[in-house]
């Protein structure tokens, strides 16, 4: 393979933002870490206004007015959030997060915005919709959706144009 030096440098380049594309995807599970049922950390919420209710089998706490939800390193912010918790299940834990109003995610060096998301701890998972922006670094994808399987770690952005922008380490 005959390649000019502009040539080198355009096929390291893909492959360094090839390398790091799973990396900044895959941190999206990372990101929620602290919304998974095992964690033992304590829940903290800041609102403006809280309303419970129950529905059914659920108990439903809507939290609304520059909300913020801390658990460990993660911290969610929103305009409103609702926690489900099952009455009938074994544990005290909330069953489902739904967020609404921008939301902001944010845990160590990831930041994850968009419009709404759902965290399930029953099916283990968090889809984000509406222009998603998901950040690792100086590295950004963007999309449209992002679902996130907490159990296998595995990511998906999808979008009418899915971008990326990756940044090479310094040396």
């Amino acid at each position: 393979m005959n390649m000019r030096p502009a040539g080198w440098w355009m096929a390291a380049l893909l492959l360094i933002a090839a390398a790091r594309v799973p990396a900044v995807a895959a941190g999206a599970a990372d990101l929620f870490a602290g919304f998974q049922t095992k964690s033992n950390d304590p829940v903290q919420v800041d609102a403006q206004s809280l309303e419970v209710y129950e529905e059914g089998k659920e108990r439903i706490a809507v939290f609304s007015g520059d909300v913020t939800v801390k658990r460990g390193d993660t911290m969610l912010k929103a305009a409103s959030i609702k926690l489900h918790q099952d009455l009938q299940g074994k544990t005290d834990a909330f069953s489902r997060i739904e967020a609404d109003g921008g939301i902001s995610v944010r845990s160590k060096d990831q930041t994850l915005t968009g419009k709404t998301a759902v965290v399930d701890m029953v099916a283990n998972s968090i889809v984000v919709s509406g222009s998603v922006v998901l950040s690792q670094g100086a590295n950004v994808l963007t999309g449209t959706r992002l679902v996130v399987d907490l159990t296998t770690g595995r990511a998906r952005l999808e979008g009418n144009t899915v971008r990326g922008v990756f940044t090479p380490a310094a040396q």
